[in-house]
């Protein structure tokens, strides 16, 4: 269905393919490529008489790292509309980390993900802080905007989509049927690109098996370890809680895992120890660590080492078979010559 129809308009200028946000928009920020895209924007924009849409995670980071090229934005913006509106989902901080890391390995990213976990909680790494309170503050000091600040946790399941549609009042007789989901790498991809940026070289045939062999047991999307989750909640609570009660945003609080104790349990019985499903669970901080490189390692050697085995064995096999086809054939013809008549004289 056409955007059109239903009094939108999503500008092309800005995109970087025909079904993409407008990352280019957002990333050229500090660069002479972004004043012609600006440009390119706001003469588009001038020519239809629809609410304009601009979409892309890039504008986050290009609010907190240059703010000033933001504001030059909604200014020129302003030119050519009557208002603009900045729409802002928050994302609890563990979920968030979860998917950014996988997403982050896409790109030969190297960091373990305990040390991206809590790294994440003061830096920035290119990104935009964590703690929302700074990104917001930020987004306040931007002039002649509105703000609607709002929840993704709680929207995920009935759909982000469907949520944002709803906030700019799209009109409920124009449904849109197709759309792009960024989907992630299945875990054993995320694995070996982890594996590739680690070593800084590609993977032999070994080490391609054994991360296969051992992803093959896994759950399709394993969680960080309760200990960390525990650490990141109470570290940001007090941001998470100021914000969901300025902004009516209760599924970004989350609640704080419960501890792993072991109460009366002393293991030296057959009775299963307390907790032993979650403890038996693997976690995104040892798959994704330096541990995993070691195992992959071994297991790789180990498979190498078998693989020249049975490769010598089948070079044995088929020379033994060789061996046998030619004695066999040398047999074959040794029956088919005909018989010789012989001659016994006795005197």
């Amino acid at each position: 269905m056409s955007v059109s129809k239903a009094g939108f308009h999503f500008p092309d200028a800005g995109r970087w393919t025909a079904d993409s946000g407008h990352h280019g928009l957002a990333a050229t920020v500090s660069s002479s490529e972004h004043a012609v895209l600006v440009d390119s924007l706001t003469s588009e924009i001038a020519r239809v008489p629809h609410h304009v849409v601009l979409s892309s995670e890039e504008f986050t980071r290009m609010l907190w790292h240059n703010t000033s090229g933001f504001q030059q934005l909604v200014d020129r913006l302003l030119t050519v509309v009557d208002r603009v509106t900045v729409i802002f989902y928050l994302r609890r901080q563990t979920d968030f980390i979860e998917s950014n890391y996988i997403e982050r390995l896409k790109s030969r990213f190297s960091l373990g993900f305990s040390t991206y976990a809590f790294a994440r909680i003061d830096e920035d790494l290119a990104e935009f802080p964590l703690d929302y309170r700074r990104l917001v503050d930020v987004l306040d000091r931007v002039q002649n905007i509105d703000v609607d600040v709002r929840s993704y946790d709680g929207v995920r399941t009935s759909g982000v989509l469907d949520d944002f549609l709803s906030s700019i009042d799209w009109p409920a007789g124009h449904p849109i049927d197709e759309y792009r989901i960024n989907e992630s790498l299945p875990l054993v991809e995320s694995l070996k690109n982890f594996w590739r940026a680690h070593t800084q070289r590609a993977m032999s045939g070994a080490e391609e098996r054994a991360i296969e062999l051992i992803a093959m047991p896994l759950p399709a999307r394993p969680r960080m370890d309760t200990r960390t989750r525990r650490h990141l909640i109470r570290h940001f609570d007090a941001c998470n809680r100021e914000l969901a009660a300025r902004f009516a945003l209760t599924p970004l609080i989350e609640a704080i895992p419960e501890e792993l104790t072991f109460g009366a349990w002393t293991g030296l019985d057959d009775t299963s120890p307390p907790h032993q499903e979650s403890m038996w669970t693997v976690t995104l901080d040892q798959l994704f660590s330096r541990t995993f490189i070691e195992i992959v390692q071994a297991v790789s050697e180990r498979l190498g080492k078998t693989e020249t085995a049975m490769l010598a064995a089948q070079a044995l096999v088929l020379k033994q078979h060789e061996q046998l086809e030619t004695m066999q054939q040398a047999l074959d013809k040794t029956k088919e010559a005909p018989r010789r008549r012989r001659l016994f004289w006795q005197r």
